[in-house]
């Protein structure tokens, strides 16, 4: 057995919610769930609120043995955590370096990249992993230093996962270690690739093949929706650990005591925050049922006087407590309430919405109208030659197609250049299939494309002509009953600008290769029919978008 790994407690009888009995080894209460190992690499795991109060008493003392997480990796005992220790590289100036496991606590939960036994293409895992860059970056700024993610591939796939743009976020198994690991190659697939979601003690939580765009974009969601199914910051979570908690602390503190929990936040800081509240000290009395008996904001709150009431209020009925515990039995007891109410960093908000629950509701684009390819006239695609001391720009023609002679400042001049200026600009376009549109003298039609996994390619089926340097624009509507909070999830090959009703909200000039929800979009969308106009430029070869629509969940 490899080291760390330690002796695993007997498979036991328990019963799920339809009363049916399986065979289970209880390995770990995470956030709302139980769970149990009932193979090598099968799991089952249940609502807290599915147990009895004496299966929930039956679990804890099942598990009261086995290890808490680890402030440093170094120390875990986690299985899978314990089974990486010293055997994981990660990417460092073009090269893979050894990881410092003591430099981080052990995670909390892993998302694995294994790649098949019998794996031909060695390049794939470095496509895979460039599509899942975005979610993984967006996890680990939402979720810090409690996810980490591994890569378990074979000996030719690590050449290219030394220098790939995205490689820092993924550890890497290391090729000349991996063979005496235990617990992830159970794992790996015969052939093709497999992603999987597991435990710090390898009870694995998701699984599925990860061997295109479509099964990659399907695991990001599942696995978003467990990570906001485990954050404890979920409100819905509170009805489980409650009915866990209430069974298990009186056994816990049997011998000692406990003060009273809070299971969930009562307030929410957004709202506050709009409302100039920077700080809330409070304390509560909690009675020996987990009722608030009192509540009383301390001098050291910092708020608008007229809303102290209303806040207070607010904490007294939304506070949901577990009482204090002396010697097995439920006591009144203090409990200190703080909240800071940092500034609120734009881009992790955009992120959390995303990844924690709030961005839940698809809004699907059917169907784009595509209009392709723009010739880019010398006058347009220019290079800028000098710039006089008034101001003036002087530009000299180059060929477009020229990789040689079309510079940084003619590629920008090109993108920035409004193409439907004569017919009133990006606002004014409302295309039907089929339509010419007049651009520089030149027409074009607006053709249907649907979009596969969410990514419509301005090359189609085959190249014609030459398509470097070129400007294709795309155009949908969709309809929502009422005004509401939206995100777009896009990426794009290469240059970008959105529109939103006529409204430029995203502008990005950038070369680029296309991954999903590459960037998150926030946006409002108003009731009735929303247009949408994107435009992409092309630097050289690849050249499309992919894109994907969400609104606020209810």
């Amino acid at each position: 057995m490899a080291a760390g790994l330690g002796a695993a407690p007997a498979s036991s009888e328990w019963k799920d919610n339809k009363g049916a009995t399986f065979r289970g080894e209880p390995v770990e209460a995470l956030g709302p769930l139980v769970m149990f190992r009932t193979g090598a690499v099968s799991s089952r795991f249940l609502p807290m609120h599915f147990l009895s109060p004496e299966d929930c008493v039956r679990f804890h003392e099942a598990i009261a043995a086995r290890a808490p997480r680890a402030t440093r990796w170094s120390d875990a005992k986690g299985q899978a955590a314990a089974d990486c220790i010293g055997r994981l590289q990660r990417s460092e100036k073009g090269q893979l370096r050894p990881f410092d496991f003591a430099g981080v606590p052990e995670p909390e939960l892993m998302i694995a990249l294994l790649a098949g036994r019998r794996n031909p293409d060695a390049a794939a895992p470095t496509y895979l992993l460039d599509n899942l860059a975005p979610f993984i970056s967006r996890v680990q700024r939402v979720y810090p230093q409690r996810v980490a993610t591994v890569v378990w591939a074979g000996r030719d796939s690590h050449v290219g996962l030394k220098s790939m743009p995205s490689a820092r976020t993924w550890l890497v198994c290391d090729p000349e270690k991996q063979g005496s690991m235990r617990v992830l190659p159970r794992f790996a697939p015969h052939e093709g690739f497999m992603m999987v979601l597991m435990t710090r003690e390898g009870v694995p939580l998701l699984g599925g093949p990860a061997n295109d765009v479509g099964e990659v974009t399907k695991f990001i969601d599942a696995a978003s929706d467990i990570l906001w199914e485990l954050n404890p910051a979920n409100p819905r979570t509170a009805r489980d650990r409650l009915h866990y908690l209430r069974a298990v602390r009186p056994v816990q503190f049997s011998q000692g005591t406990a003060e009273p929990l809070l299971l969930i936040d009562p307030l929410k800081a957004d709202a506050l925050r709009q409302r100039g509240v920077t700080c809330i000290e409070a304390a509560f009395e909690v009675d020996a049922g987990g009722r608030a008996a009192t509540v009383e904001l301390l001098p050291e709150t910092q708020m608008p006087a007229p809303l102290r009431n209303a806040v207070t209020e607010a904490l007294r009925r939304n506070a949901i407590f577990l009482p204090a515990i002396e010697r097995g039995a439920a006591v009144s007891g203090p409990f200190r309430y703080s909240l800071k109410i940092e500034r609120v960093d734009p881009q992790l908000a955009v992120d959390a919405a995303w990844v924690n629950g709030e961005a839940r509701v698809d809004v699907p684009f059917k169907s784009w109208l595509v209009l392709k390819s723009i010739k880019v006239p010398e006058q347009v695609f220019s290079m800028i030659e000098r710039i006089s001391d008034d101001g003036t720009v002087m530009l000299s023609a180059v060929t477009a197609g020229d990789p040689n002679k079309v510079s940084t400042a003619s590629q920008k001049n090109a993108f920035n250049h409004d193409w439907f200026a004569a017919t009133g600009g990006p606002a004014s376009v409302r295309p039907n299939e089929g339509d010419k549109q007049e651009v520089d003298g030149d027409k074009y039609v607006w053709k249907r494309v649907k979009p596969e996994d969410g990514r419509v390619d301005f090359l189609g089926s085959g190249r014609y002509g030459s398509l470097d340097y070129c400007v294709g624009y795309a155009w949908t509507e969709v309809e929502v009953p009422e005004e509401t909070d939206a995100w777009l999830g896009i990426g794009s090959d290469d240059g970008l600008k959105i529109w939103l009703n006529g409204e430029l909200v995203d502008d990005k000039w950038i070369a680029r290769t296309s991954r999903v929800d590459d960037e998150v979009v926030p946006l409002r969308l108003k009731p009735g029919k929303n247009a949408f106009l994107i435009k992409i430029q092309n630097v050289r070869g690849l050249w499309n978008f992919t894109a994907r629509l969400r609104v606020r969940g209810k």
